[in-house]
Formats: C-alpha cells, structure tokens, sequence
C-alpha cells in the first residue's frame, strides 16, 4: 500500500511540474550560458532553441525582438539556463527554466554522458536531459500569466557617497525595467530589450551598485 502511496506522489508531482511549464509559451535563449565561457559554445544555445521549439515552445534569443504578443509583459516568458554537474567521469548537464523573478520553474534530471570529447559530450548530455523534457509531453494552456508590477527604476544618476541617504529620488516612474537575475546580481533591460543597468549585490540584502556604462552608483 505504501509503494503506492509513494507511486502516486511521485506522478503527482510529475504533473505538477508539468502543468507549470503549460502555464507559458515563450521561453528566451540566452546567447551564452552562465556556466560555459563563450557564445553559443558547442552550439548548446543552438540546439536548446531548436529543442524547445520541438517539445512547442515558442523560442527566441535574448538579443532579438521580444514577440509583439508579449508587449511588456516579461513575467509571461520563461528563462532556459543549462547548469554544468559535477562528476569525475560523467559529463552532466540540466535545463533550468525560471521565472521573471529568477524563481526555477523546472530543473530537468541530469542529462549525462561518458564520451570524452568536449563538443560531443556536452552536446550529447544535452540532448539527454531533453529526452526528459520530452516526456512531459508540454502543451500551453492557455493560462492567463498573473500581473506582476515590473521593477520601477529612474534613470537619475548621483555620484557614490557615503551619506545614507537614497540615491533615487524621483516620482517619475514613465521608465520601468525589467529585471533579469544573474550571477552576481541582476541586468535591468527596457522592451527593446536592451540592457540599461546592471546590479550587483553588495554585502547588504537591499543595495546594489548599479553600472551604467563606466558609471557605477549606488541603488536601494
């Protein structure tokens, strides 16, 4: 009875994390992986466009055009990342997809593989973790993404002080960004999208230094 019990959980879960994948249609590409060193390498950004587009996605990179369909609602596309694992002898790799806020939607099992050569093992554990994503058997719902306020940001600027005072002082709100998590912080892009400010984070929970250019300034 308590196998299952268990069998039961475990499927229920499993649609579970599908049904959160239903919930949207568009997923953005980054055109180089947080863990791999350059552009496209291995052609990973390639072919997980491709993928995606195969399980029904609608996939774009993050450098093109944002779908008109989409207008300013960024919490209505999902973000892919691929996540290097670690092991001795296997090549591991999962497809990570989140949410406007940087939330994991969906972190697939390992895609995993013994072959030596780089380009081949990574394209290969690849293709591995996808047959997972495949299984899901993904078909958008049609589900009305909830309305999230994007992140409000002015593009007054003042020097770094010392002063503990607001670097930000404003009432003009025409300009809203929208934030992207990165590694270390976050990138604030307009619709375009462009990257207008990039935040990193300090050893306080609630400042960043904000990058603009060659201009750095303070943000809380």
């Amino acid at each position: 009875m308590k196998k299952f019990v268990f069998i039961f959980l475990i499927l229920g879960a499993f649609q579970l994390v599908a049904q959160n994948l239903n919930d949207y249609q568009y997923v953005m590409v980054p055109t180089r992986f947080a863990d791999f060193d350059t552009e496209n390498q291995y052609r990973l950004n390639t072919i997980t466009k491709f993928n995606l587009e195969k399980m029904g996605f609608f996939a774009f990179y993050e450098n093109s055009d944002i779908p008109k369909e989409v207008g300013d609602n960024r919490c209505a596309v999902l973000n892919v990342d691929l996540v290097k694992g670690k092991h001795l002898f296997w090549t591991k790799l999962n497809v990570v997809f989140k949410d406007c806020f940087g939330k994991i939607i969906y972190q697939s099992p390992d895609g995993k593989t013994k072959e030596k050569e780089y380009k081949k093992a990574y394209q290969e554990a690849l293709q591995n973790a996808f047959t997972f994503l495949f299984d899901l058997n993904y078909k958008y719902n049609g589900a009305k993404v909830v309305d999230q306020t994007p992140i409000s940001f002015s593009t007054a600027e003042k020097p770094i002080s010392t002063v503990p005072e607001p670097v930000f002082e404003t009432s003009d709100y025409s300009k809203l960004l929208f934030a992207q998590p990165t590694s270390n912080g976050f990138q604030l892009v307009d619709s375009t999208p462009k990257v207008v400010f990039k935040l990193f984070k300090t050893d306080s929970p609630t400042m960043f230094l904000a990058q603009k250019g060659n201009k750095m300034v303070l943000f809380h």
